[in-house]
Parts: C-alpha cells; structure tokens; sequence
C-alpha cells in the first residue's frame, strides 16, 4: 500500500532467547547470523519483531529442547512481570475492539530489554503501561529511532504509541497498528494509483486543474505534460480528481468535527485521512456515529446496560449476572429476558459498527457468489380499484383503466427479468439498468440472495475478533448467539443488500454515462451538409406535417402545414404541394424526423416517388432525430430567433438545420433530450449534465468558431468561456464591429488573459467576415497565439511568406520540411516541447476552410424508398446506419418502420460508431412485437449510399 514503509531483506538468524524475571536479567533475543544453504524462507523482519514481542508477553519460545507454554488471560501468576507481559501481549496484538482491561497498577516497574541484530532497545514498564504500545522498527532507516553508539553498542530509543483506548474515552475501530503508520496521501498520489497512471503526469494533470484548464486546451496544447492522454480518458481522470478532493474535503470535515467532540486521538486521526475511498472512509467512521435517539441500543444504554453490554462483548472482570439488573421497579428491566434483551441489543448495534466487521463483510461481497433474484411483481390493480372506489368512481376507473392498460404494453418490455437470477460480479450495466426501471415501475421484486456460508464466514470473523480473548463462561456465549443473530438479520444483511445495489448502480450509471457521452461525440461530429438547401418535415397526424425549407446558410426560405394523413384529404394531390415547393426553390433534399408519424410520412414519399410526383433521380431524403425539438422550440433561445414563428414550424427548422450542420444545432439543446444514450433518463440529472456539457465544449472547441458569426449558443460551449462571457462578447461585437484579431478579445469586459489562453486557440477570425483581408493568417488556424513566434521561424526557415497560409504550394513545403528535419532537434532549438512543435507544423499543413468533421466522413444516410416489415424475412441481407450504441448491442435503421439490434455477440469484434454504414443479414423477425434481429456481414465504406434490399 502507498504510504507503507519499505521492508529491507532478511537475514537468516539463528535465535536464542533468555527468559529471567529478574531486572538484570531482562529478556533478551540475539540472533547470530549464520550463511548455509537451506532453503527455508528465513523470516521477514516483523516475524521477528512478533516473535521477540511473544517471548516478552509469554508466547511459546523453544529454547534447545525446553518450551515454555502460552498463558491464557487472565493468568493467575502474581509475578508483575508476567502481568506486565500480558498487558504488552494484549496491546501488542490488538485483533479485536475491546478496551484495554482495568487492572490494577504494578508496583514493580521492570525494564525489558529486547536484542536483535545488534539493536537493544530498553523500555521501561512502569504503571502506565498498559496505555503505551510497544512498536519496534528495527533494520529500517526510514522509520528507525536515533543511534546512540556509545561503546559500540547499538542502542536505540524505542517509539512509544498509543494503546487501544478506554470504554469511557473512546471508542476502538479495530484496526491493527500498521493502519497507524500510514502515509497520509496527497491527491496526485491517489489519483496516479486510482487511475494507473505515472506520477510525474498525476501531478501535472492535478496542477492543470487546479489552474483551471480546460480538457480541449489540454489535451490540444499541453499534451507534452499528460503523456498524450486522449479527452475521453482525461475525462474519467478528472472525475476521479474530483472524487479525490471531494474526499479529502470529507475527511477533513469528519477529523475536524470528531477532534471538536474530543473523540479521536492523533492515531485515528492519521487513519481516517489515510482513508482512499467513500467507503472505507464511512467505514473508519461508523464507530463515531451516535446511534439514533430512539433506537432500541440508544434505549437499552439509557437504562444502564451499556457497562454490562461491553464487559460481556469484550470479556472483561467481574463477570456479568443479568439476576443483579433486573429492576422490578422498571417495566423495562423488570425481569431477566427483557434485561438480556437490552443487553443483545446493545451488542448488535456495536458489532454492526465495528471497522473490522464492515470491511470483512465487504471483503466476502467480492469473494462469495451473492444471487440477484427478479421476480414478476403481483397486480397492483386490486390495490387501486380499492383506493379508487373511495372517490369518484367512474374517474378513476377510467384512469386506472388507462394507466393498467399501458402498464401491459410495457411489462412485455422486461419478460426477460421475469424469472431471472445471476451473481452480482457478472451483471451487465444495461441490466442493472432495465431491472431498476422495471423495479422503479412496479413490475419486478428484486432480492439479493447470500448462502449460508457468507453468514457462517462473518460469525466466524466476528468470534475470532471478540470472543477469543477475555474471561469464558456460558452466559457470555449465550449473548453473543443472540446478538450475532439479532445483528446479521436486522443490520448487517440488509446492509450488504445495500451496499450490492449501490455498487452496481454506480457501476451501471457511471456505463450509461459514458456511452451517451461517446455517442453524443459521435452524432456531434457528423459531417454537415453544406451547399444545399434542405425541406424539414415534422410529422404528425391530426396537426399534419409541419415544413419549413432553407437556404445554404441555414437561413428559413418557407415554412407551411401539410396534411397527407388526414381522411379528408388526396395524399398524391398533397404530395404535388410538395413537389411544386421543392421546385419552386430548387431543393433536392428532405429531411424528415423521426418522431411521430414518421413511419407513415415515409411510406408517403416512397408511394411519390413510385408515382412519379418526385423525382427519384434529383430528390432524395434522409431520417433526422429530432429528439429535443419540441423542447428547443417551445425554449427562450427559439423564442429569440424566431419571435413570430408558430413553435411547431420552429421544430421543423431544427429539423433541417440539423442536417446541415449538426454541431450548431444540437448545442442549442440539452444534451439530456438528445435520445443517443442508454437509460439516461435513469442517471442523475447533474452528474449527466456535467458530462456531457465536457463532450459538447470538446466537439465546438476541436471544430472551432468564426468569433464574428458564431451565435449564443455555440459560443458559450468554446473552452474557457461561459454564457455570460460568451454574451458579452457579442454585445462587443454588435457595438465595435467584428474582430480583426484574437487579441481584440482581451478589450472585451470580462475577458482576461487566463481566459484567453484557455479560448484563443480554438476561435478563427475568417477573411471574409472582415472584409476579405486579415491582418495575421496565423488567426485562422489551429496555432495558439503562445506559438505565433515558432510558426513565424518555421516559415521564415521555410523560404515562405506568412499571407501564403493555407495554399497548396505552402502546404507542400511545410510537409516536406517536418519530414525532413530533426523534430527532436529542432525542439531544442525553439526551446519548446516536441509535442508542442507537432502541433504547429500539423496546424500549418492544414487548408484555411478546412472543416475538422471532415476527417471522419459521417455524411448523412439518403434514402428513395422503404420497405415494410412484413416484406422482410429471415435470411434477407439488408444495408443500414447505426443510430445508437449500448453496452449489449448497437441499433440500426435498415429502412423499415422499426429499428433492428445488432447484438454485440452478432458483431465479429467489430467496433461500430454512430453514423456507420453496415451491411447486415437477418437472424431473427418478430413481426408482432416489431422486432428484428441481425448480424454483421460487412462494413460500407461509401458515405451516401440508399438503402437495398438484396
């Protein structure tokens, strides 16, 4: 463990012990070392330390063919020095959480002197002894005490430590003494051991946050500092940081508050800020906790039972006769089953809280098979029609009639959780998931199963911890049977339950979060279409198809209301309405959501097409998701960009632009109703939040900005920047005109130089937005302003000119100059990192316009037709996009009215992204339940492509 001290190599010893009881003829162990071939492991350096601190306390020494036998305590031996050894053994061993005993003080004050290795180390034993502990640290320069060689002599000072504390002051967590000796941790050591990753790059990622950079900023230009750690993974390491200072924070709290109620001594304290998790940490501070007010232990110590309770728990004289608390005056106390009672309560509820106990428990959790068991819940409508009758009858009927109708439509969804049980250490995230949503929605009764033998372990561990050691008599037994059982059925099992389902809830939520996050990027970066203008339909029934078209630069041209499925109306003359719209301004494409009435909107156009009304060989049109449509338009951020605009033909201009460029439109939504994720509806609302607004400022960052165009909503996504920053950026720009430079960013109010820093690299000044001419080239391009100075050299070194940024032949030039010139060289000449310098030679080798979607050619997926479901059959080979990836699988449309699975077992260890091209072959059909099962046959590599059906 981090922290411990560095044990050095043993050395094979032969050892000789002397016992005397008297002064001068203290107990001693010499160790003659000696070189022979055996091959018995020769004994570590504590083995010997126990050893010598057993023959001290009386322990089993062989010494030629004598031995002398372990004394049980208590002893009956009146020798002090006998007593005083039992009183080192005890503190010495310190396995379980009783106190030390209250014995009488030894006249005698003995000394001990202790040889080993040419270290004599003398205590005195005088009559505090029994609250000092004996720690011998021999051989070991880091933690050994000051060398007096006088004489030749090896002499050291041995370190007195404080023993387990009394009952009355406090109150023993049970930890051996090597806890005590702990290193208190800082937060770049935990965070290199949590996350694996080298310390030197812990501590400059942990001094980086702590300065308040952002991840894109980063990973873009600080790679040299985090060992080229990519933004996912910095994702997870700062979370972590986060949970560590959070921690620390807590620990601090509770150190504060216990040092306050003068609870904990300087050991305790080192241990609970030596604590590495949440869980150890509530661990080391249960023993703390006061027990509710009216709980049954609180109640049972109010009558007087907490001495008793603990005199039978830890086994201490005199011995207890619960004939001796029974008071008849009492109704509580009044006869001796109510007293034993008491007692077992009083005993339960200190088992339950012992560190010791809790981390055992927690070490069985993960070595024992533990059984999670769902089972189909019962009708709940008895129930309601009972509560329904008190109030209006038929109202309520209705309701329930509604609501229990809606519930069968779901239940099918959990048939699988019906009869299903599997250890916890092998449960899929997703099905953690599925099961707490049918759980929460009244349809599954979930129990975690432990065996037997997980009891039978923690008896076992909790005998050996209280009941080896102490005076035996049957009533002790007796107690603690009771108590044992009292506490595993009503504290510890229910306690294990929880701590179940608590882990895997976090392991499960912590899986949905990042596969939003990862599909979120994905769907983000999605190539636009630019240079088109698109027809957006919202589909609907009785509201009719919303349309809205618009330009090449997303502004909106048209908008209108059609109704193809309304019975009154002809749905080829409708379609010539349609038609007669895209020719009028020269559109080609449609994008068309995926909400309701898609399906049947899409029939519509494949019967145009068929008809001739479109044409096949021009128009083609593409689904678009428009999750989070409703919600923008009816939001403030609609309502301020089309103030006159009806909201339903606001959710159609999502639509389009959501084609054309997806990036500037989805950031204009939470990223929480955009449906790419798996059960995200079930995770915490901030802690989803959080994350993904990290994957959305990546996305704008990486892609960048024109600072002259770019609207609210983008804006205030870019690293460094917030809403109220981005806010008074504009206002500036609406008042001064665009900005010529990057550095007319520091004139704005609120903008200073450490925003700057984190932004600058990340916003582009285009020519065209100032009026065709640029003061510096560099301002449209990856380079930070930090390296204006290098890229200047590398040009000059060059032969180039700065105006020339962005041509071909400029392009050419500085490829051929980073392959021809020493890169670890001219690092250092430049004096800057070789990460550093890559990414002004790759920012230079980039076209002006260049777009950084490009490079993963997720283009649209455009489809002329679409077939039903009932046309399909197993066999079939189909072509299709993903549309969302999840932990068991990915879904993809294969054009039909529903979505297929591709199950990750049906995958060939590929790995597939939002927005990929497949070829698939159907496995499986069930055309009532509209479901469909493929596998993968081949990935497309064609970017706009139309669905075939083979």
């Amino acid at each position: 463990m981090v922290g411990r001290p560095r044990r050095q190599a043993a050395v094979r010893a032969t050892q000789i012990i002397e016992l005397s009881d008297s002064d001068e003829d203290a107990p001693t162990v010499s160790r003659t070392r000696r070189r022979d071939s055996s091959f018995s492991p020769p004994p570590t350096k504590l083995a010997r330390i126990d050893a010598a601190a057993r023959s001290v306390s009386g322990g089993e020494v062989a010494t030629g063919s004598a031995a002398i036998s372990r004394k049980r305590f208590p002893t009956t031996k009146k020798t002090g020095n006998t007593k005083e050894a039992a009183k080192v053994s005890e503190n010495r061993t310190k396995k379980d959480g009783k106190s030390a005993s209250r014995s009488k003080k030894s006249k005698e004050k003995p000394s001990v002197t202790i040889e080993v290795d040419c270290d004599v180390i003398e205590v005195a034993e005088d009559g505090d002894a029994e609250q000092q502990q004996l720690d011998l640290t021999i051989g070991d320069p880091e933690v050994a005490a000051p060398v007096d060689t006088t004489d030749g002599q090896c002499n050291s000072r041995a370190e007195s430590q404080t023993s387990k504390p009394s009952r009355e002051s406090n109150t023993y967590t049970g930890r051996s003494s090597f806890w005590a000796r702990r290193k208190v941790w800082r937060v770049d050591e935990l965070l290199a051991e949590k996350e694996n990753v080298e310390p030197s790059t812990a501590r400059n990622i942990v001094q980086l946050l702590e300065n308040e950079n952002t991840i894109p900023f980063i990973c873009r230009y600080r790679r040299d500092l985090i060992n080229h750690i990519t933004p996912e993974r910095l994702r997870d390491i700062k979370n972590s940081y986060t949970e560590i200072v959070e921690l620390r924070k807590r620990a601090e709290t509770i150190v504060t508050q216990l040092e306050k109620e003068q609870q904990i001594g300087e050991e305790v304290r080192t241990e609970i800020l030596c604590a590495k998790s949440n869980e150890e940490l509530e661990f080391l501070y249960a023993p703390y906790k006061p027990a509710s007010k009216g709980s049954l232990a609180e109640r049972a110590k109010a009558l007087g039972l907490g001495d008793a309770a603990d005199r039978l728990l830890f086994g201490e004289a005199p011995e207890v006769r619960l004939e001796t608390l029974v008071d008849h005056n009492n109704p509580d106390l009044e006869s001796v089953e109510k007293v034993l009672q008491g007692i077992c309560h009083i005993i339960s509820h200190n088992i339950s809280k012992h560190t010791g106990v809790l981390e055992e428990m927690r070490r069985l959790q993960k070595v024992h098979r533990i059984v999670l068991k769902c089972s189909k819940a019962k009708d709940p409508s008895t129930a309601a029609v009972k509560k329904a009758a008190i109030t209006v009858k038929n109202k309520l009927n209705n309701n329930n009639n509604t609501i229990h109708s809606k519930n069968k439509a779901d239940a099918s969804k959990y048939e699988t959780y019906y009869d299903f049980q599997q250890d916890v250490r092998y449960l899929k995230p997703h099905q953690v998931l599925a099961i707490n949503r049918a759980e929460k929605q009244k349809f599954l009764t979930v129990k975690i199963i432990t065996a037997d033998y997980v009891k039978n372990d923690i008896k076992r561990f909790t005998r050996e911890l209280f009941m080896n050691e102490g005076l035996r008599y049957p009533l002790r037994n007796q107690v603690f049977e009771q108590a044992f059982e009292e506490c595993y059925s009503k504290k510890l099992q229910p306690l294990l339950s929880r701590q179940i389902r608590s882990d895997l809830n976090e392991l499960a939520k912590k899986a949905a979060i990042d596969v939003f996050a990862q599909n979120l990027k994905q769907l983000l970066l999605q190539s636009p279409l630019k240079g088109e203008r698109i027809l957006g339909i919202d589909p609907g029934f009785t509201n009719g198809c919303k349309l809205a078209l618009i330009s090449e630069t997303a502004d909106v041209l048209e908008t209108g209301v059609i109704y193809p499925h309304a019975r009154s109306s002809d749905p080829e003359e409708v379609g010539h309405q349609l038609a007669k719209m895209l020719i009028r301004h020269n559109c080609k494409i449609i994008a068309l959501g995926n909400g309701t009435a898609c399906r049947e909107t899409e029939f519509w156009l494949s019967n145009l097409f068929d008809y001739g009304i479109l044409d096949k060989n021009t128009v083609r049109y593409s689904i678009v998701s428009e999750q989070g449509a409703s919600i923008y338009s009816c939001g403030e951020v609609a309502r301020k960009e089309f103030p006159d605009m009806d909201m339903n033909e606001i959710s159609a201009v999502s639509i389009s632009r959501r084609l054309n460029d997806p990036l500037s439109e989805y950031v204009k939504i939470e990223p929480r109703h955009i449906g790419v994720g798996m059960y995200q509806h079930d995770v915490p609302e901030k802690t989803l939040n959080e994350a993904l607004n990290e994957v959305v400022s990546e996305c704008v960052s990486f892609v960048g900005v024109d600072i002259n165009t770019a609207s609210l909503s983008v804006l205030k996504h870019v690293a460094g920047l917030s809403e109220k920053k981005a806010q008074k950026i504009i206002e500036h720009r609406s008042i001064n005109g665009p900005f010529q430079t990057r550095k007319d960013l520091l004139k704005v109010k609120s903008i200073g130089e450490k925003t700057f820093v984190q932004c600058a690299g990340f916003i582009r000044i285009e020519p065209l937005t100032v009026g065709g001419k640029i003061e510096n080239l560099l301002d449209c391009t990856w380079v930070h302003p930090e390296s204006y100075a290098v890229a200047k050299k590398i040009i000059s070194k060059c032969n180039l000119l700065l105006n020339d940024i962005g041509t071909k032949a400029f392009i050419c030039k500085i490829k051929a100059y980073a392959l021809q010139c020493d890169m670890e060289e001219l690092a250092e000449d430049f004096n800057i990192p070789k990460e550093r310098l890559d990414v002004v030679l790759m920012a230079l080798q980039r076209e002006l316009t260049q777009d950084y979607r490009a490079e993963f050619a997720k283009r649209p997926l455009f489809k002329q037709g679409l077939t039903r479901i009932t046309e399909l059959s197993e066999g079939d080979v189909l072509t299709g996009a993903i549309s969302n990836i999840t932990h068991f699988g990915a879904f993809l449309d294969v054009g039909v009215e529903c979505n297929a699975l591709l199950h990750i077992s049906k995958m060939r260890n590929t790995e597939l992204t939002v927005g990929d091209r497949v070829t698939v072959s159907i496995i499986q059909i069930d055309i009532p339940r509209k479901r469909i099962g493929v596998q993968l046959e081949d990935m497309i590599k064609e970017t706009d492509t139309s669905f075939t059906l083979t």
